[in-house]
């Protein structure tokens, strides 16, 4: 006959495994049906391995704990997609935890249970257990009832130690290398370890007399659980200081990027300041010749007047192409909303834009270049899988040091939101896609004492609407 609390471990584990690897892993199927198929199949497993097979075959502990790990691999392998980052971590930690809480909540037991068989031993001595079959019915009860405490009690911290890993791991979507594997799952294999360890010392066996060690060694009731609980603790740092480290790589790595990206910048306009210089003196003196050639060409009277002044008007259209549409109050942000009109064109994308840079503001221009040249990029890509009413508009305004920049675009495809930044994610089929762009902007912004603002709006399927609004907070120049 199987032990009930066995039997009640059996089903813990199976739930909260499944729960647990699906906040981890993308299962193949619908999720909830995924947890419901990979409970019972777990649970049928575990009953014919562990009660089962188990029974009429030992195992020692190393190969129990080797099953247990290749068990939730396997599982693994049969419900979700493969290849998959973290899927070693998810077992160790899932396979450690449960190992080593069996000792906290066994210890918890037995203080239970000296509580438990001492009521019942007063009851017996106060006369109201007198027969064998009282006794005995009472002594089912209690064995029943320590089952189920016990069961819960290892629940209650299963479901903890489970839920901080799910919480403090937030990067989950990133694709772990096979030394950071190690890292994470070392705190794991030595937690399994040290059960091991523990189960070896916790019962021996004395002249055919089974005794715990709690009962040799009192202290014991109080450094195992402390042990244990420090174990626990070790795997859930060890994934917060690694999460540290990802955070901390990824901020260089933006901060690196947004550095370099502001540098090639300076080089570029720098040059093209140089060439907008040269063209407007070009304008300058074209436009001057033109005069002139106009004013000879009235002068005369020949049948060639008429074909010479197509030919003015002509130049006067070139004269005309060298010029910015767009008079914003900074060569740099002129060059930059010129390119982007430029591209608009060549997407077939309607472009408007009400911008003027704040001269009254200590803004540095180079940070507005970032700004614009990411959310206009982001802007115009968006719209690429629309087939009608493109278009991308850029509008600014100040509120006393305050400036806000507000680009809005229409596009169709779904955008996932990161947890974490609360920005949305990188398009794996389109990597420039928002994300990176959006993270440049805002750490822009970050760096005025302001923020952006995402409105996204899918009332129409076929034409949704992304609104960015960028904050900057901007002190007045002069006293």
């Amino acid at each position: 006959m199987f032990n009930l609390l066995s039997i009640l471990i059996h089903i813990i584990n199976s739930i909260f495994s499944g729960v647990y690897t699906s906040q981890f892993l993308k299962s193949k199927q619908n999720k909830k049906i995924t947890i419901i198929l990979w409970a019972v199949t777990y649970f049928a497993v575990q009953m014919v391995i562990f009660e089962v097979i188990q029974s009429r075959y030992s195992f020692n502990d190393v190969l129990s704990a080797i099953i247990n790990v290749l068990l939730l691999l396997g599982m693994q392998w049969i419900f979700y997609r493969k290849g998959e980052s973290g899927q070693l971590f998810i077992c160790f930690s899932f396979v450690a935890g449960k190992e080593i809480i069996k000792y906290i909540a066994s210890v918890l037991s037995v203080v239970l249970g000296e509580v438990g068989w001492g009521w019942m031993n007063t009851l017996i001595m106060q006369g109201k257990l007198v027969t064998s079959t009282q006794v005995e019915v009472a002594n089912n009860i209690m064995l029943f009832l320590m089952s189920f405490a016990s069961a819960i009690l290892y629940a209650l911290i299963l479901g903890v130690y489970l839920l901080l890993i799910n919480k403090k791991y937030v990067r989950k979507e990133y694709q772990l290398q096979v030394r950071e594997n190690v890292f994470l799952i070392l705190p794991s294999i030595a937690a399994i370890s040290i059960s091991i360890t523990l189960k070896m010392m916790l019962i021996t066996v004395e002249n055919g007399t089974t005794i715990l060690i709690y009962d040799t060694v009192p202290a014991t009731l109080f450094w195992i659980p402390l042990i244990c609980i420090m174990l626990l603790g070790a795997v859930i740092a060890n994934v917060i200081l690694f999460q540290n480290v990802v955070q901390y790589h990824e901020e260089n790595k933006k901060a690196t990027m947004l550095e370099n990206q502001i540098q090639q910048m300076q080089r570029e306009v720098q040059e093209i300041q140089d060439i907008y210089a040269d063209m407007r003196g070009l304008r300058h003196d074209l436009r001057g010749h033109i005069n002139n050639i106009t004013q000879y060409v009235k002068k005369q009277n020949n049948t060639d007047a008429e074909e010479l002044n197509d030919y003015i008007r002509n130049m006067e259209e070139t004269v005309s192409r060298l010029d910015f549409g767009y008079q914003t109050g900074n060569p740099i942000t002129d060059i930059i909303i010129h390119q982007k009109r430029q591209e608009a064109d060549r997407a077939g994308v309607k472009f408007s834009v009400d911008f003027n840079y704040p001269k009254e503001l200590q803004i540095d221009v180079y940070d507005i270049g970032v700004i614009l040249n990411n959310a206009l990029e982001n802007a115009i890509e968006a719209t690429t899988l629309l087939k009608r009413d493109k278009y991308v508009s850029l509008h600014s305004y100040v509120k006393g040091k305050l400036f806000f920049v507000e680009v809005e675009n229409s596009f169709a495809r779904e955008i996932v939101m990161n947890k974490e930044s609360g920005l949305p994610e990188s398009s794996k089929a389109n990597k420039n896609f928002y994300g990176m762009g959006l993270a440049n902007i805002q750490r822009c912004a970050r760096k005025y004492r302001g923020d952006i603002d995402i409105v996204i709006d899918t009332s129409k399927k076929e034409q949704q609407i992304f609104n960015l609004t960028i904050m900057l907070n901007g002190k007045p120049v002069g006293p």
